[in-house]
């Protein structure tokens, strides 16, 4: 015949020093994976901005109309419009907080820019796009070339 004092199984304290050893190594992950997951999330919006700006290109070729894109840099947003009618808006993209991509920053220099149907620009443009400390830019020049800015 057992004892009660004979049974086997983990002690209070054995148990807290577990779950406290699991918490420190689930912060250590978490701190480890958030950068990639910023990049990441720059990286998508990068490739989004530049597809809409070959988009961009195509609808002025295609509606033989020059094209106008308009970053408002407080709200993190940009359209894609008719330039001669500012009614008639093509795309419309918020990269900010509370999207998919969640940028603290997206800025344009200059903020607008047209394209003409002949696929050129009126202005070389960069869109900066960033989140925390990683930031990426991307160059719209007048040729009408799409670079996305190596590190």
């Amino acid at each position: 015949m057992t004892s009660r004092l004979d049974r086997s199984g983990y002690s209070f304290i054995e148990m807290l020093t577990v779950i406290v050893v699991m918490a420190i190594m689930l912060a250590i992950t978490i701190l480890s994976i958030a950068p990639s997951i910023q990049s990441a999330r720059v990286r998508n919006a990068l490739n989004i901005v530049a597809g809409d700006l070959q988009e961009a290109q195509a609808l002025a070729i295609k509606n033989a109309r020059p094209i106008a894109i308009v970053v408002q840099s407080a709200t993190q947003q940009y359209q894609i419009r008719d330039r001669d009618s500012s009614s008639i808006v093509y795309r419309q993209r918020d990269l900010g907080p509370g999207t998919d991509f969640s940028l603290d920053q997206f800025s344009a220099s200059p903020s607008s820019v047209e394209i003409f149907p002949n696929g050129v620009a009126r202005a070389t443009t960069t869109f900066t796009l960033g989140l925390d400390s990683y930031v990426r830019e991307i160059k719209l020049t007048k040729a009408g070339q799409i670079r996305i800015v190596p590190n």
